[in-house]
Formats: C-alpha cells, sequence, structure tokens
C-alpha cells in the first residue's frame, strides 16, 4: 500500500506541476513545487489510511486465512507495479505518466473492492466469535447463578443441623467452644452467604451480559479462596464505548490480578466499583497487597515483572497494550498500602 500511495503521489505531482507551471520555463521552480507536492500528497494518503488501518485493526480480528489472503495481494500488487515502471515509455514520458496513473487508479479501485470484501468476511466472522464469546459469559451467569440457589438450599436444610450442633456445647456448658464454634464457623458462613447475596444483588444493575458473566464467575472464585468480594454500582451501567472481548479482557485481569494478591493477605478483600463521570464510566478495583512485596506503580507494567515467580508478568503488561490502543480508555494505577488501586475510565463515544 505505501508503494501504491508513492506511486499515485509522484504522478499526481508530476502532472500537476509540470502541466500548470510548465509555461513559466523555469524548470527549478517546476522541480521545487513538484517536491512540495509530492510530500503533501503522500503524507495525506498516509494519514487517511492511517485512519482506516487504525479503525479496522481496533475492531477487526485479522488472522488465519484473511491474513495469507492479504500477503497474496501485496505481493502481486509489488509485481504489478514494477512491471508498470519497467514497461515505461520514456519518449513519451508525459503520456506515460498519465497512463500510469490512470492504471494505478484502476488497480487501487480494484483493490479496494477486493480488501473490501476480505475486511468483510473478517468482520463476519469477528462477530460470530465475539457472540460466541458472550454465550459463554451468559452462560457462566447462569451456572453461577444455579450454584448459588443450590448454596441457599443446601444452607437451609442444614440450618436446623447446625443448630442443633449447639446442643452438645450448651448441655456441657462448654461456653469457650460455643463461643469458638459459634464465631469461626456459623457466624463467617452466614457472613459470606450475606456477601455472595449483596454482590448478586448489586450486578443487577449491570446490563452487559458478558461482562456480568465475567463478574459472577470472580465473585465464586474470591468465594472459592476465601477472599470477600464487594461490588458498588449505585447507577445502572447499560453501555461501556468499547469492544466486550477487550473489556472483558481488561477487567478479567484486574480481577485475577486482585484475587490472587488478596489471597497473600491475612484479612484479605477485593472491592469493586462503577461510578458515574460527566461522559465517562469509571471502573475501580481496590485489593489488599502484601507490603513486604514492595511494588513500585513504575515497574507493575512492564512486562514479565511479577511477585509470583518466573514466566509471569504478562497481564498488566497486556492491559496497557490495550489501553494504548483504546483511544478513549485512561488507565491510572495508586498505591495505598494497605490497598493497590486500579482506575480505569471508559469515555463514553460522542
Amino acid at each position: 500500500m505505501t508503494l501504491i500511495f508513492l506511486v499515485i503521489s509522484d504522478n499526481l505531482s508530476y502532472l500537476l506541476s509540470y502541466r500548470i507551471l510548465n509555461e513559466t520555463g523555469n524548470d527549478h521552480f517546476i522541480y521545487f513545487c513538484y517536491c512540495m507536492l509530492f510530500v503533501l500528497f503522500a503524507a495525506a494518503i498516509a494519514y487517511l489510511y492511517k485512519q482506516v488501518m487504525k479503525y479496522i485493526i481496533g475492531r477487526w480480528v485479522i488472522n488465519g486465512y484473511i491474513s495469507t489472503i492479504l500477503v497474496f495481494l501485496s505481493v502481486v500488487t509489488v509485481i504489478v507495479m514494477y512491471i508498470d515502471i519497467v514497461a515505461i515509455d520514456h519518449d513519451n514520458f508525459y503520456q506515460s505518466v498519465q497512463n500510469n496513473l490512470m492504471m494505478f487508479m484502476m488497480y487501487l479501485a480494484f483493490l479496494t473492492v477486493i480488501l473490501f470484501v476480505v475486511l468483510y468476511a473478517a468482520f463476519n466472522r469477528y462477530k460470530v466469535k465475539q457472540r460466541e464469546q458472550e454465550m459463554k459469559n451468559f452462560e457462566a451467569y447462569v451456572a453461577s447463578l444455579e450454584q448459588i440457589n443450590q448454596d441457599m438450599r443446601r444452607f437451609k436444610h442444614d440450618y436446623v443441623n447446625i443448630l442443633s450442633s449447639l446442643r452438645t456445647f450448651i448441655d456441657d456448658k462448654n461456653y469457650d467452644g460455643l463461643h469458638t464454634y459459634f464465631y469461626q464457623h456459623i457466624l463467617e458462613a452466614n457472613h459470606q452467604e450475606q456477601l455472595n447475596q449483596q454482590a448478586m444483588m448489586t450486578l443487577n444493575n449491570l446490563k452487559i451480559n458478558s461482562l456480568k458473566g465475567l463478574l459472577t464467575t470472580k465473585i465464586l472464585q474470591a468465594q472459592s479462596h476465601h477472599v470477600p468480594f464487594y461490588i458498588e454500582m449505585v447507577e445502572e451501567v447499560e453501555d461501556i464505548s468499547i469492544d466486550p472481548i477487550v473489556l472483558n479482557r481488561m477487567v478479567g485481569i484486574l480481577l485475577d490480578n486482585a484475587i490472587e494478591a488478596a489471597r497473600e493477605t491475612e484479612d484479605g478483600e477485593v472491592r469493586v466499583a462503577f461510578i458515574h463521570l460527566d461522559g465517562a464510566i469509571l471502573l475501580v478495583v481496590c485489593n489488599t497487597f502484601n507490603e513486604k512485596s514492595n511494588i513500585k506503580v513504575h515497574e507493575v507494567y512492564q512486562e514479565g515483572f511479577s511477585t509470583k515467580g518466573e514466566n509471569r508478568g504478562l497481564g498488566l503488561a497486556n492491559l496497557l497494550q490495550m489501553k494504548n490502543e483504546s483511544p478513549n480508555v485512561s488507565l491510572n494505577t495508586k498505591i495505598s498500602p494497605p490497598y493497590f488501586i486500579q482506575e480505569i475510565g471508559f469515555e463514553r463515544s460522542r
């Protein structure tokens, strides 16, 4: 594409400068104008091309056979260009430049149609993959609700047995044992159930099914590791202006790191909040961490950096890369012991 744009810019510049300024008879001035036009045309076309490719890469998945087709088209384009350049008629240079420009414009139109068809196929493939991912997240959400419902029924069914287990302590007047048993087992189990119910109720304000399924899964994951998980969402969240798959990847990385870090502390916890701001939605993920790890903010996004051993530390590096590729996303990291805080802002599309 770069070669095509340079050749088109070259031909346009030559035709305009020599057709308009040829009567001046000043070859140096004509050549200077030709160079200036060439730079302007090349820069303008390159800028437009960059914006189009940025849009495509940011929203579509191009891999597999799509990449093979694009490589094939690129090779054919280079061959056609060099054949045309070699076959140019230097005896009738001006007419040859006109013919060259016409041929390249026609070839560019043909190539644009082919690329549109290829990218349209890639877009449909991407949409299918996105729907499959959303369906998996929704199925995970439904399965999580069923699991919670089963846990509640099991807890209610065993409640009489739990109360009956207190009888021995009371009959033996073992009040120290009763105190320990009540606070460490019964009350703790009831507290955990209340936390899970509260978190699930809060998720009713989240109207993005794929993200709701992800959060439900992470709540259950935290529960399995006995890590309290709190969610704050006062207002309904109906839409976040970013690709759903990218959103789930970013939130998944944050929550995985938060849960794993909270597990390393004695009173670990994870807190998540969705906050509506003017023109944006702010996601805050806050977790306790081991203060002895001596984490520095400027180090956490370096690829390979991790407090968990070798061959780790890719999650936050990937998060930073996705943030850099999304112009409407901002990322802020804070360390306020005992909490590690991540803030992601999603500006609403205008």
